[in-house]
């Protein structure tokens, strides 16, 4: 009977690998007619709205109005589609199974087009890859398919949005595996190609096969040029820390505000941004007529600089207030108008004859990306792709890696990570991942755990610990985690005269944590950082708090572990005594001593 099964098993794989590739054309045919749809109605809106010659009146009363619209949409009707829409798919694959609900791509649509339509500094690009991605895993929730084809449908929806968006089947590939999935091995690769190769298609025969940008062939005039661009890379890391930084800032005073103001927080975006319509016009829209004129050489020294400038400004604005939208377009925006600084600068002091400024402002482009979405080989093949041009890459290359370097040394997390640990959400990195049959947090963890209220004086809170001899105490409840402090600390605080203070004023921040999937060993090294215990949260959410991990507990753990495991080895079964060597499972450790 054993062959047959087999057999049978082998047919039933192949038909599901056959029904999940024809699926990946089917998703990158909707994806790519989604983004199509999506341009044409932002560019629909924005007629709609503002016509040929806006007044002073719509530049500075539109924005307000569709940010009040989405701002209810956003609260009321659809949630999750704040923002950009790639981190939120990055948390859809990495922390549900790529469920997806199927209001998201529906709100996002809707109130992406009224807010980038309706002037906002934001780019399609970063939307049209969540609403491509909600398609996808839409369609495998509605065909029922297994959880982990579900799963694997969301980069192939996002890459085939990405490349109908941008017209770059092959950097949408790239980015799909460089930042949704993260893992430039991950056997999706091809379904990926497939569904880009498919979007593409499909954008081609909607919009044309005229390419984004157009741009003049580039020739490196003399070697002395590469050291022009590193300088140019360097410029370009530094204007991505001040953009992240300054976008990661603002948006964090707005979470600091009430809950009952999320609604409006759009409109005071809105707000700021009708009023950098009235003083520089030029930001209407998403700008990509200004980048061509860039890329050839149409601008000056003066108007690159304040374009570039004022970019940034209205980007930071119109993103950290909550409005829906995306940073990849104002990214190659402000790339562009950096490189063609630069560019032109290096043509008025270079002792050599330098290239156009056009080909500064691409290379500009590239390292801005680079430097911002800190996905470095998405930037090369994309920045190919708009040129066809072989010349441009070395170029390209040094400033990336420069950029990069920069970016990455004075700003910890990438732009999209940092986005959702501002959300509390916190993603699995590839270091964190524990390998088959490890020991976790989750086995060692108890939820056995003692809070202090926030308001609780510092010495009733050292007395209180005391009391129960522990070595430190959780700040909060189950529901709102704050922090942790120490018994020692608390009293050294008591001596030094601050005994009536609240004990939320000793919290440290950041916190020092760790989530259920962490190895054993990056527990250990955090424990010993800690002043006795490790809380363990929610990677969904990092107020969530799900236990704590002590020195006690791990070495109790482990005791009884190895009680179990000489327990099967005399009295047990040998197959018994064989699965004596894995960890205890999650819900076994949590049981009380």
């Amino acid at each position: 009977m054993k062959p047959p099964r087999k057999l049978s098993s082998y047919r039933l794989e192949l038909r599901e690998s056959h029904l999940f590739a024809a699926l990946t054309i089917v998703v990158g045919i909707l994806a790519g007619l989604s983004a199509v749809l999506f341009a044409v109605t932002i560019d629909l809106v924005n007629r709609m709205f503002f016509g040929l010659d806006p007044s002073t009146a719509r530049l500075l009363g539109m924005p307000i109005l569709v940010s009040l619209i989405t701002g209810v949409l956003m609260v009321r009707v659809f949630h999750g589609i704040r923002g950009s829409g790639i981190p939120q798919t990055k948390s859809a694959y990495h922390l549900h199974g790529g469920i997806v609900s199927p209001l998201v791509p529906i709100g996002k649509f809707i109130a992406g087009a009224l807010a980038i339509g309706g002037g906002h500094s934001l780019g399609r690009e970063g939307p049209s890859v969540q609403i491509g991605a909600g398609i996808a895993s839409a369609v495998g929730q509605w065909l029922r398919l297994p959880p982990e084809r579900v799963k694997d449908l969301l980069p192939v929806g996002a890459a085939g949005a990405l490349a109908a968006a941008f017209n770059t089947p092959v950097a949408a590939v790239i980015f799909a595996l460089e930042e949704i999935i993260g893992d430039m091995n991950a056997t999706l690769l091809g379904s990926t190609v497939v569904a880009s190769v498919a979007s593409v298609v499909v954008a081609r025969s909607v919009l044309g096969n005229e390419p984004l940008f157009t741009v003049p062939p580039y020739q490196l005039q003399h070697p002395a040029e590469l050291l022009a661009y590193a300088a140019l890379g360097v410029v370009g890391g530094v204007v991505s820390i001040v953009f992240c930084k300054a976008l990661l800032g603002l948006r964090a005073a707005f979470l600091r505000l009430p809950a009952r103001t999320v609604a409006w927080q759009p409109a005071v975006g809105g707000l700021v941004m009708g009023a950098i319509l009235i003083a520089v016009p030029q930001m209407l829209g998403v700008g990509y007529d200004y980048v061509d004129r860039a890329l050839n050489g149409g601008l000056v020294l003066q108007t690159a600089l304040v374009l570039g400038t004022v970019k940034i400004l209205a980007t930071v604005v119109s993103y950290a207030s909550g409005n829906p939208g995306g940073v990849f377009a104002p990214t190659l925006y402000i790339g562009a108008m950096t490189g063609a600084v630069v560019g032109i600068v290096i043509g008025r002091v270079a002792p050599f004859v330098p290239g156009d400024p056009g080909a500064y402002a691409l290379v500009g482009m590239g390292a801005l990306f680079a430097g911002i979405i800190r996905a470095p080989l998405t930037s090369v093949f994309m920045i190919f792709e708009l040129t066809q041009d072989y010349q441009i890459i070395v170029p390209l290359m040094v400033a990336n890696l420069l950029s990069f370097y920069l970016s990455r040394r004075f700003q910890a997390l990438p732009l999209y990570h940092a986005l959702l640990e501002q959300d509390h959400v916190h993603l699995p990195s590839a270091v964190a991942r524990p390998v088959d049959e490890d020991w976790t947090a989750a086995h060692v963890m108890t939820s056995d755990m003692r809070f202090i209220d926030e308001e609780m004086s510092v010495a009733d809170a050292a007395a209180r610990l005391a009391e129960f001899g522990d070595q430190a105490g959780l700040v909060g409840n189950a529901d709102t985690f704050r922090g942790v402090v120490g018994v020692e600390r608390l009293r050294d605080a008591v001596a030094a005269g601050r005994g009536s203070e609240p004990v939320e004023s000793m919290i440290d921040a950041p916190l020092l944590h760790a989530h259920p999937d962490h190895s054993l060993a990056v527990v250990v090294e955090r424990l010993a950082q800690s002043e006795g215990l490790i809380p363990i949260v929610s990677r969904t959410d990092a107020k969530a708090i799900l236990g704590i991990v002590t020195v006690e507990g791990i070495m109790r753990g482990l005791r009884g572990h190895v009680k179990n495991g000489l327990r099967q080895q005399v009295g047990g079964s040998p197959a018994s005594a064989s699965n004596a060597s894995r960890p205890p499972g999650p819900e076994e450790a949590r049981r009380p001593s």
